[in-house]
């Protein structure tokens, strides 16, 4: 197992909670990325220019609004904290404008989506139009910090263990999260009492995109079909989430992953490996070259983009010079070639690293 600083890394608390019973250990702490002190924003005289990628303090990576289901959304509702009623309001204030407000969750506006889908990498972290409604700018931070959902609870734009914690948060923490949350919202629905007709409407519109219309394009709600999704809940949204929120309350993650489809099963599993791995320091038996692309050659090191552009890697030039001769050998044999060559000895804490950032990577892999 990894040695070192036992700091965990904090999920909301209900989902603390679950991943706590299904992991069995910490989830290491991703120390380069901080909200209150974002990595992507300019640190004090930081130069711009076309190498340098910053964003706007003001908005940091809060350039998007989270699909909230309906039980997080109750537990925001729920929340009596003081520091948390910033937030509630923002939550509120969407609620009672119903533009994307369904039983199901509290949907991305299509007017948002668009603009969105259509603004590029450029604008992400950059546009004020785009942030979170749910952004608090006094202090720059998450109204709804407590009870974000499974996007907002996994990204991290650098890594301290890199392509392995992106492997771990992203491609496998991410997925059980958010489809564990698509089949508690489901099952919050079938416990509460639905006409049939509303349920049929409410089943129809969550099987495709929101439709952009006029009234979506000034944040308005479209109030007769607010009405047929909503049934006997019309005009009682707040209540209804309140009591999706108890419903969930109660469950262990033995009971989550009763309710769950195969999907959340089979992305726990993958979420055990992958922490495994996450909190291991075996280094694989055979290495070759990664794929990596040049940023910046520098006099002492070379900068390169491996497993994502958002964290570049700073490699020593001396290094770069020794990364051919892992061709797929057995890495102990390269180890002691590499210093009967050059006299230098590598040792294996910066093997480790060369491969959690794809620099290196299993013979296995190499295709």
């Amino acid at each position: 197992m990894v040695a070192g600083s036992t700091e965990r890394e904090p999920l909301p608390p209900l989902y603390d909670g679950w991943v706590a019973q299904l992991l069995e250990g910490i989830i290491p702490r991703e120390s380069r990325a901080t909200c209150h002190d974002c990595a992507m924003c300019p640190s004090s005289g930081a130069q711009s220019g076309p190498r340098n990628h910053y964003y706007d303090p003001r908005i940091k990576c809060c350039t998007y609004i989270p699909v909230l289901h309906n039980f997080l959304v109750g537990r925001i509702l729920s929340d009596d904290d003081p520091a948390a009623q910033a937030g509630r309001r923002t939550v509120e204030k969407r609620i009672a404008e119903g533009v994307a407000v369904t039983p199901f969750c509290l949907d991305i506006p299509p007017a948002f989506s668009v603009l969105y889908n259509n603004a590029g990498a450029k604008a992400f972290g950059r546009s004020r139009t785009l942030r979170c409604p749910h952004y608090i700018e006094d202090g720059g931070r998450c109204g709804v910090w407590r009870n974000r959902n499974s996007v907002c609870s996994t990204w991290f734009c650098k890594h301290v263990r890199g392509q392995v914690g992106e492997a771990f948060w992203q491609h496998s923490l991410l997925y059980l999260l958010n489809f564990v949350e698509q089949d508690l919202a489901f099952w919050c629905l079938l416990q509460l009492d639905f006409g049939d007709d509303a349920f049929r409407h409410l089943m129809a519109i969550s099987e495709q995109s929101e439709r952009l219309t006029a009234e979506s394009m000034d944040n308005q709600a479209e109030t007769e079909r607010h009405k047929q999704i909503w049934g006997g809940w019309c005009g009682h949204e707040t209540d209804f989430f309140v009591k999706c929120a108890e419903l969930v309350n109660r469950l262990s993650w033995s009971d989550v992953l009763r309710i769950s489809g195969p999907r959340a099963h089979a992305y726990a599993r993958l979420t055990k490996q992958a922490f495994a791995r996450l909190t291991s320091d075996e280094i694989p038996s055979a290495l070759t070259t990664g794929s990596m692309r040049i940023v910046q050659i520098q006099e002492e090191a070379t900068r390169v983009n491996t497993y994502s552009w958002l964290d570049p890697v700073e490699v020593p030039n001396v290094i770069m010079a020794l990364l051919h001769y892992f061709d797929g050998q057995p890495t102990g044999d390269v180890v002691d070639a590499i210093a009967a060559k050059t006299g230098i000895r590598l040792e294996p804490a910066l093997i480790r690293k060369m491969v959690d950032f794809g620099l290196l990577i299993p013979r296995e892999s190499e295709t």
